[in-house]
């Protein structure tokens, strides 16, 4: 089965030009100014759209069981909500509760997803709990094709790990080769918080931000930092909402740290006012870590283009 894509402006990471493309077998052979249609099965006029290479969304949740709700998705709407956007792969979070067996968790998502998911798709594998059986688990998991743990440095008694887990999951990743992406944020400070939150009836969407304020994300991602530092290995900061977060990765970062961060849109365009409009309607741009003062939009585009 061939495609051939013509007069489309093409966008690349350093280019945008107009050619076509020639697709045989769901592999791309050709790029040139002119091809000829004979040679094609099917031929798409792309005449004054842009044509981008399919998006890898790295952070997805579709099945997701958290304290007591679910997602809204399945994998057949949020897959073909995926390829609308451009994107033809997604690396969902597999979440099990600290007391499933990841083994378990992990057929479960996979078995979720497979036969339902109109794109490509693989796994981050969460590390909720670690000990001798998990660590085998892990393993078997790895040579299945996973390639990154997830593991979360807040929802303390849900998903949280201790130090002692972080340790040794860092130490198998780096055995292992794989990338290990965390949430960061100081648990127990976050524990604090919401207990003197609570205690002042300050309940409303428009004090989440206070429960998790930039310097509890900002210690959560020093915490991952000095542990890699420590193992060696590979760590992946998801969903930065904040120039603190940012910095403590960046000075990390050139201490030797082998450290990604990624941001998420929700970061880039709204601020904290958005949850804190009246009649709880706050509520709908509530997450964890919240957003964040506009200043910091600036900062991370000026971080994406770097």
């Amino acid at each position: 089965m061939s495609l051939l894509i013509k007069n489309g402006e093409i966008i690349t990471d350093t280019e945008c030009y107009v050619a076509d493309i020639f697709c045989e077998e769901e592999t791309i052979t050709r790029i040139e100014p002119k091809i000829d249609n004979a040679n094609a099965d099917e031929v798409v006029d792309a005449t004054g759209k842009y044509v981008f290479p399919g998006a890898i969304d790295p952070h997805v949740h579709i099945y997701l069981p958290f304290m007591g709700t679910y997602a809204k998705d399945t994998h057949e709407t949020a897959s073909r909500a995926a390829l609308v956007g451009g994107t033809t792969t997604f690396i969902e979070m597999v979440c099990p509760a600290r007391g499933d067996d990841p083994m378990e968790a992990f057929e479960l998502w996979r078995g979720k997803a497979e036969g339902n998911s109109a794109c490509d798709f693989t796994f981050h594998m969460g590390v909720t709990r670690y000990d001798e059986k998990t660590e085998q688990d892990f393993r078997e998991i790895v040579k299945r094709g996973i390639s990154s743990f997830k593991i979360f440095l807040a929802y303390k008694g849900a998903f949280g790990i201790t130090d002692e887990e972080l340790y040794a999951t860092l130490t198998l990743a780096k055995k292992l080769g794989v990338i290990v992406t965390a949430h960061c944020e100081n648990a127990d400070l976050v524990f604090e918080l919401q207990k003197k939150l609570l205690s002042e009836a300050k309940t409303g969407p428009e004090y989440h931000y206070w429960s998790r304020p930039p310097v509890v994300e900002a210690e959560g991602v020093h915490h991952l930092m000095t542990f890699a530092e420590m193992t060696g290995a590979h760590v992946y900061v998801v969903h930065t909402s904040c120039e603190e977060s940012l910095n403590e990765a960046l000075r990390a970062k050139e201490r030797g740290v082998n450290v990604s961060v990624e941001t998420l849109i929700q970061y880039l365009l709204l601020d904290r006012t958005a949850a804190e409009l009246p009649n709880f309607e706050g509520a709908k741009n509530v997450m964890s870590p919240p957003l964040r003062d506009k200043k910091n939009q600036e900062i991370f585009w000026r971080a994406l283009r770097d």
